[in-house]
């Protein structure tokens, strides 16, 4: 699935190349199960985008999708409950219930006036076609299902692009992320990445700091420990950020530390820089080992 389009996005997309598909859409959950509600997957004949957890839950909804595709003429939709362990034999031990919703192509029209809807409404007590709805509307959670279309991005803010920093950004494309890269000079930069990628140069990135957003997470890894700690220092004055990420060793830290308390900041203040960033468990000083352990850390901040 494309994190970049919404949900609708994808089921026209992937219609207007099959004749007809099914989605399946986890609404709720109790005890363990393999994902979380508003997880989803698309289903074609032959094909299946997304996932819903695997294993025998994501089999046996895949054929019953299938099998019911064999007749589909027009848009349709059906609840399925799953206790995973006695019906499944799947570890989890919890149950699910999955709305599955049928599209037929002449259904596209209906769907592309929901394109750019960020909620949809679904009366899981009959087959009317989804509508858009309001957060604000009180509605009973035994027929209704209120689905957020778009999945939040946070904001990741990259600050250097060197080995280090390349690595970081292929490591965290696949995640729900608002990509910025920076760094003082175009030629800095590879001359091929991916779209999705913000690229910023400024002789003094310190100045971009105000007009960023208040709740991304920013990520310190420069060429120069001098500009590590400018960036720092104006990140820490505005208080405008949700992760504040260091690279470095715990020396780094600890002299970035007395650096900081003689320039006014309390320990308070300091004690929001993550140094070192990455998970612990993941050892090595290379950087492919580097971002795959700083790509885990934003996994569990983002979740």
């Amino acid at each position: 699935m494309d994190k970049n389009k919404s949900k609708i996005e994808e089921v026209i997309e992937t219609l207007n190349h099959h004749q007809k598909i099914a989605r399946v859409v986890i609404i709720s959950t109790k005890g363990s199960a393999p994902r979380k509600a508003h997880s989803h997957m698309i289903v074609t004949e032959q094909q299946a985008f997304g996932s819903i957890g695997g294993g025998q839950l994501e089999y046996q909804l895949s054929s019953i999708c299938r099998q019911a595709l064999l007749s589909v003429q027009k848009f349709d939709r059906e609840v399925r409950r799953f206790a995973l362990g006695p019906s499944l034999g799947q570890c989890c031990g919890g149950s699910v219930s999955a709305l599955i919703e049928y599209f037929h192509q002449s259904d596209l029209l209906e769907l592309g006036k929901l394109k750019q809807s960020a909620i949809l409404i679904h009366e899981l007590d009959t087959n009317k076609f989804p509508y858009e709805g309001s957060q604000s509307l009180s509605l009973d959670s035994k027929k209704f299902f209120q689905e957020q279309l778009f999945q939040k991005k946070t904001d990741l803010f990259i600050w250097g692009a060197g080995h280090t920093g390349r690595e970081i950004m292929a490591s965290t494309k696949s995640l729900p992320l608002n990509r910025y890269w920076i760094d003082i000079a175009k030629e800095r930069f590879p001359s091929s990445m991916e779209e999705d990628i913000h690229v910023i140069w400024a002789d003094d990135p310190t100045r971009l700091i105000a007009n960023f957003p208040d709740d991304g997470i920013h990520l310190i890894l420069t060429h120069s420990h001098q500009l590590d700690l400018a960036i720092i220092q104006s990140l820490l004055s505005h208080n405008r950020f949700y992760k504040l990420g260091l690279i470095g060793s715990m020396t780094k830290k600890a002299r970035f530390k007395s650096q900081l308390l003689k320039a006014g900041f309390t320990l308070s203040d300091i004690d929001k820089i993550v140094c070192p960033i990455g998970m612990p468990e993941i050892k090595g000083d290379e950087p492919f080992r580097i971002a795959l352990s700083v790509a885990g850390q934003i996994s569990n901040w983002t979740l």
